[in-house]
Formats: C-alpha cells, structure tokens, sequence
C-alpha cells in the first residue's frame, strides 16, 4: 500500500468518529422570517404566497431562516401553536422578521422586501454575539434523525436568560386555499426536536466570551427523504415570558458519515490524480436510468451525473469544486438506492 493511500485510509477512518461530532459554530448575524399562515387561509394562497415566494427568491444566498408557522389547519403542531402564541398578531398572513410584525399587505410587498434588506445589511456589518454550529443526518436504515449542535458566545453578555431550540422544518406538498392542486409548502415548521418547543435552559445572568453548550437529539420515526428537511437551531433570550430572537442558524439535512445506506462491491467510488471523482460500475444495470449524486455530508449537492442505460461497464468522472474532507456518492433511481463514502484531499 503507498502512502497516499496510507493517508487516505488514515483520514477515512478519522473522518468517521470525527465529523458528525464537530460542529462549525458561525459567526454571522442570522436573521429569522416566519410567517404566521394556515392551509385554509385564501389570502396566505395569493399576496402571501407570492411574498413568500419573493422572500426564497431575494434572500436564498444570506443568512436567513425562513419558517411557515401554520397556527390551525391541515399542517399545525403543537410547536407551531406555541410558537404562534408567543407573539402578538391575529389573522393571516403576518410575516415577522427577529419577531417583529412587519406590517406587510398586499400593497407594500416590494417596499416590505426593501426593509428587510436593510436590516440584514446592518446584521452584516455588526459583530455576532453568539453563535450556532449544527450537524443533522438521517439514516433510512432505522429512520433516526440525530442532531448535534454547539452554542459558543462570541463576546460577553452582561445579564439575560438565554434558551436554545432545535426545529424540524419540511417541504410538504399539501393543499393551500386559492390556489389549484397541491402546492409544495416550503420549509414547514413541523415539531421541535427538544422535550419543549423553546428548547434547554442555557444560562441565566451574565456569560463570558467562550462559553460553549452542547445541545443532542435524536427523533426517531422520520420516514420522508431527507432532502425535504432542513433543521433549524435558534437562542432565545427569554424576558417577561417572552422569547425574544437572538441568533440562530440552519442545516440540510446529511447522510451519516459512519453508515452506508447499501453496499455494492460492483460499484468503486476513487478519488483520480487529477482530483476528479471516479465512478466505475462493473456489470450492474440496477442504477441505469438513474442520477450520481455528489454531496458533502452537511447535505449540500455539489454536482449531479445522468446514469446511461444499456452498457455493462460504466465510468463516470465527475469535477467540482471539491473541498477537503468526506464527500458522499448517492446513486439513485425509480427503484434502487446507494451510497458510498469517499476522501477528499
């Protein structure tokens, strides 16, 4: 064996016991925008759901958690009712950014946008507080999603009684007033992955820069594809029975570092000299038809290959923009799944 390859087993191994326990704390400024909404709403169906729309549109590269909040109808929870009840408002749709009511109609919503967009600049430009790193994988094997997540404060805080929530949102495909057919209704607030729905005490009173607290779930029962979730983790600052937004972050969902969904010695997954991604799929035509697909383990899709029917013995080279570390190589179609795992350098 040479020693690239040396290396490479040695960064395998380490790869599995290390990267679903790290988590990247960030140090940005997050900014919260939930919409107050239910399925039956006619007007959540036409000026909300095209401010809705703009919102994924304008804001898809910032740092920005967006979060349907449906506070009756076919898609509540309980989490969404307590997390409805804890700001003011009646009626449908009220869209909040950091908990704030913006007042938008369907008469401003450019101008609302506009607004928004100023307040995320200034977060920009300020130093964050605290912050939060996140892992999240599901595993179809047994259906557990396990959440890691670590909170670190970035500077002092001189008083407050901080608290930290972890959030399952989905992408549903459910029916919506005013609107024909189902409709895919994005980023879902569908339970809180904590024994309540703000989460763990963190601490109360003053709490020195460098402080970290590590938060764990594991929900079993999760059974849609993991590329409908993403989980969200939120601090709260809790003041006269209120919880006020302090910062947050969020995640797609992953595959597990540590498990394969199915083995298939007919199938090698390498990394080429040249830094490419080599797919050789020896005699095995269950994956024809089907999609190679490239992501880290955070979820992330770096670069997606069509399969081709009808040749016994395939290679695939895939280029992108790879970064160092644990990558996974999902091959799907209609009816097979498999993923493989492989090193980065």
């Amino acid at each position: 064996m040479n020693m690239k390859n040396v290396v490479f087993l040695i960064f395998f191994i380490l790869g599995i016991s290390l990267s679903s326990s790290g988590q990247e704390v960030s140090n940005k400024n997050w900014t919260l925008i939930h919409e107050r909404t239910a399925d039956w709403c006619p007007y959540c169906g036409t000026w909300g759901w095209d401010m809705k729309t703009q919102i994924f549109d304008r804001f898809a590269d910032d740092n920005v958690i967006f979060m349907a909040v449906h506070h009756s109808g076919g898609l509540n929870n309980i989490a969404a009712t307590e997390f409805g009840n804890n700001y003011s408002g009646v009626g449908q749709p009220i869209f909040y950014v950091d908990g704030f009511d913006i007042n938008a109609s369907s008469n401003n919503i450019s101008q609302k946008l506009a607004e928004t967009q100023l307040e995320l600049d200034f977060k920009a430009s300020v130093p964050s507080i605290a912050g939060v790193g996140i892992n999240a994988s599901l595993s179809h094997t047994d259906n557990t999603l396990k959440v890691d997540a670590k909170v670190e404060f970035l500077g002092d805080v001189e008083g407050g009684n901080y608290y930290f929530g972890l959030y399952l949102l989905e992408d549903v495909t459910h029916s919506q007033a005013s609107r024909n057919g189902p409709q895919l209704h994005k980023q879902v607030l569908r339970k809180s992955l904590l024994s309540s729905t703000y989460g763990n005490a963190l601490q109360e009173g003053a709490i020195a820069k460098g402080t970290t607290f590590t938060i764990s779930a594991n929900v079993p029962g999760i059974t849609e594809d993991r590329e409908n979730y993403k989980v969200a983790g939120i601090i709260w600052n809790k003041v006269n029975n209120k919880y006020l937004f302090f910062n947050a972050n969020m995640v797609n969902v992953g595959i597990p570092a540590s498990s394969l969904e199915i083995e298939d010695s007919s199938i090698h997954v390498f990394q080429s000299e040249s830094s490419s991604i080599i797919i050789d799929i020896k005699g095995n035509d269950q994956f024809d038809g089907g999609l190679i697909t490239v992501t880290d383990v955070s979820g992330k899709t770096i670069a997606v290959k069509q399969i081709n029917n009808g040749q016994s013995d395939k290679r695939y080279s895939i280029d992108g923009s790879f970064s160092p570390g644990i990558h996974i190589v999902t091959l799907t179609n209609e009816k097979n799944r498999m993923s493989k795992k492989v090193l980065i350098q």
